[in-house]
């Protein structure tokens, strides 16, 4: 099969440049950590100089990742002009945080799965089609036959599991369980990164799940379901901000729910919206609205409007994607 030719003018560039730094969005999750650190290790492996970044720094749940140690916090002084800048699981540079916009640096990479990525780098790899920039990132190594390894394989398969929802998510496909068998075979513990993810919490998690719970709110006939969470719930629950991953699942498991979302008070004096969506609602379509993207299932948005405002806004983009509910059904 022909390798890609922006796959070949990636090469190219690890080729012929030495020095390399990695970073992904703010606010990282599995797939941004799985995929900054697997990308690194693997450039590492390849004899080059890596320095891996992000804007929030290393998030302590996922301390466990192979090569965590080497992920640092965006520093204030620009990296230096001849370090390569690959981005990777970010669909919009901006979110590569407020400190790396400080350095007037465009990424010269730009690797995603997200279908609002307009391509902002000068070379772009975005598969929209895949469900993890992990998976895109496998499917990079395994064309241009760079080495992977038992850290690279575990970072690359959290980055997989996470973004699939544990393979439940419907852009999950026959090629997503090969790779996580590829991964599994290159030596990826699958117990040992699932109870890592999903079973290794502070009880802190908990206490913020139950001040989440105490402000749910549902609309059209429950099938939009939503919480908020403010700088209280972080006081009075002891949690922090990377704590609120996999919040929303709660809601999703709601069999009416057709549309769910988190408004969230930043310390910024933004707002920040999580959408999540069954399948009737493009909930990128309804976060592009406000200048945020993501995909049709999952999408976000950070806005200057507050909560109140913001609110039946959503609402009201959501409610026109749905369909009138049948008779028998109400």
């Amino acid at each position: 099969m022909a390798v890609p030719d922006s796959y070949q003018r990636l090469r190219e560039l690890v080729d012929t440049r030495e020095r390399f730094l990695v970073i992904s969005h703010m606010r990282p999750d599995g797939d941004a950590y799985g995929s900054t650190l697997g990308l690194a290790l693997v450039l590492r492996a390849l004899g080059k100089d890596v320095v891996a970044v992000n804007a929030d720094g290393l998030a302590p749940l996922f301390r466990f990742l192979p090569g965590s140690e080497m992920l640092l916090a965006t520093p204030e002084k620009a990296s230096e002009a001849d370090r390569v800048v690959i981005a990777v699981d970010c669909a919009d540079s901006r979110r590569l945080g407020a400190v790396f916009e400080t350095w007037n640096r465009t990424p010269d990479v730009n690797i995603d799965h997200h279908v609002s990525n307009p391509g902002y780098a000068a070379v772009n790899i975005v598969e929209a089609t895949l469900p993890a920039t992990a998976q895109v990132l496998y499917e990079i190594i395994e064309a241009l036959g760079w080495p992977l390894t038992a850290d690279m394989a575990s970072n690359l398969y959290v980055g997989l599991m996470t973004d699939t929802g544990s393979f439940r998510y419907r852009q999950t496909t026959a090629r997503s369980f090969a790779v996580a068998t590829e991964l599994v075979e290159a030596g990826a513990d699958p117990v040992f990164l699932a109870q890592s993810c999903y079973q290794s919490y502070r009880p802190a998690r908990l206490l913020l799940l139950r001040e989440v719970l105490t402000s749910l709110h549902f609309a059209e006939q429950g099938r939009i379901g939503w919480f908020y969470i403010t700088p209280e719930t972080y006081a009075r629950s002891g949690a922090t901000p990377d704590e609120t991953e996999g919040l929303l699942e709660y809601l999703q498991a709601v069999k009416a729910i057709e549309a769910a979302f988190v408004l969230e008070e930043m310390p910024d004096g933004l707002t920040r919206a999580s959408l999540r969506s069954r399948g009737t609602v493009d909930v990128n379509r309804v976060c592009a609205a406000f200048g945020g993207g993501g995909h049709k299932l999952a999408a976000g948005l950070r806005t200057n409007r507050t909560i109140p405002e913001l609110e039946p806004q959503l609402l009201e983009l959501i409610a026109q994607q749905l369909p009138p509910v049948k008779d028998d059904a109400r």
